[in-house]
């Protein structure tokens, strides 16, 4: 099994440790419900070294990532970012995936932690015979850790870090964190002011444990995959392998917002203009159950008209909000079904409990100061 640089400190913890894509990883360190309060209230440190980092430049790299995403990727300014998506040919997601410009002529691509091995063979296939571009696997050189919280702030302006207290979601910095260069970018899965940190893997244990020491005072606390996947629920955020996949495209998963059909062809821009103009006969929507119970990924969605129970989809994803204190989740039902409003039921181990079609996010914060466009798991 995999492990990244921080598993022995990560063990040393105590933190609970399970199998994640063949990664061992942190589940839950003091509890998810504690966790996700810290990051919603303070700050929470996620290990995601385990996501894909692959870099790609020279004079080709801009049209070869128009060619290979969806969103525009001629729209960033050196240290922006975008949220993206990698189809097939029919318009399956092959990932959902974050753009980084880090220099006129290079980008950096965080793929899910999943994907990586399949991403960086289809990149390569993609980039065969192109002598003006240069494909890097960087997953193992480069650490990522994610820091998020009201809290994130501060406690990186006191760790020195110069420009932090005026850069805007989605931009980044070249910087020196401890003395150590990093890229920081205002990116993040949770919807709360953040950060994440592109660190050299030797130096990861120790700015892990920096963060963790000088963010005390500040309510900091080391967070897992629990809390991550809750946090992302509560902000309709996607995650891979459940809400997304090759079987579903970017329309159907109301991700209309990261496909710009005018910036010219790209892989799967063909059959995403046929299924925008025959309609789609699915979408995902987001609901809210009206008693108290857990909806869970593979639970039944049911029409609660006519017919009584007939089946019409299935959960995606779905869990009780710390913070809500509800059930929610998401899941594919036919448009007729997914006016915001209206009602259906889910099936939960034989009982069926009724919900309510719900705009994005679930977790509504005032001045929250962060875009909804999500990094990955």
């Amino acid at each position: 099994m995999k492990r990244t640089p921080l598993y022995d400190a990560q063990a040393a913890s105590g933190a609970k440790l399970v199998d994640f894509f063949g990664w061992e990883l942190p589940i839950q360190y003091s509890g998810v419900v504690n966790e996700c309060h810290a990051v919603r209230s303070a700050a929470g440190l996620f290990d995601i070294c385990h996501m894909g980092r692959i870099t790609v430049s020279g004079q080709g790299a801009l049209a070869f990532i128009q060619h290979v995403a969806t969103n525009n990727a001629a729209k960033l300014s050196v240290l922006q970012s975008q949220y993206s998506m990698v189809c097939n040919a029919q318009g399956g997601i092959k990932d959902d995936i974050f753009v980084y410009r880090t220099k006129a002529e290079e980008f950096l691509l965080c793929v899910n932690a999943s994907n990586r091995e399949k991403m960086v063979a289809w990149l390569q296939e993609q980039a065969a015979g192109l002598t003006d571009v240069e494909l890097k696997d960087r997953s193992l050189e480069w650490a990522q850790l994610a820091l998020q919280g009201p809290a994130s702030r501060s406690i990186l302006s006191e760790m020195g870090v110069i420009g932090i207290d005026s850069l805007k979601p989605r931009q980044g910095l070249d910087t020196s964190l401890l003395g150590v260069r990093s890229l920081i970018t205002r990116t993040g899965y949770t919807g709360e002011l953040g950060y994440e940190l592109y660190v050299p893997a030797d130096s990861a244990v120790w700015i892990w444990n920096e963060l963790l020491a000088r963010g005390k005072s500040a309510g900091i606390k080391p967070a897992g995959l629990g809390a991550r996947d809750l946090l992302r629920l509560e902000m309709g955020y996607l995650l891979y392998g459940n809400d997304i996949s090759e079987t579903t495209s970017p329309l159907e998963a109301g991700m209309e917002w990261v496909v710009d059909f005018e910036k010219g062809d790209f892989t799967g821009r063909d059959a995403l203009l046929r299924q925008k103009g025959e309609g789609i006969e699915r979408r995902l929507v987001a609901f809210e159950l009206l008693q108290k119970a857990v909806p869970r990924h593979g639970c039944k969605i049911v029409s609660n008209g006519e017919p009584q129970g007939k089946e019409i989809g299935e959960v995606t994803s779905g869990n009780l909000s710390s913070i809500l204190q509800k059930g929610i989740g998401l899941g594919y039902v036919p448009p007729v079904h997914a006016t915001v409003g209206g009602s259906f039921a889910i099936d939960i181990r034989g009982r069926t409990v009724p919900a309510v079609v719900v705009t994005l996010p679930f977790y509504k914060k005032q001045a929250r100061g962060e875009s909804p466009s999500p990094t990955l798991l």
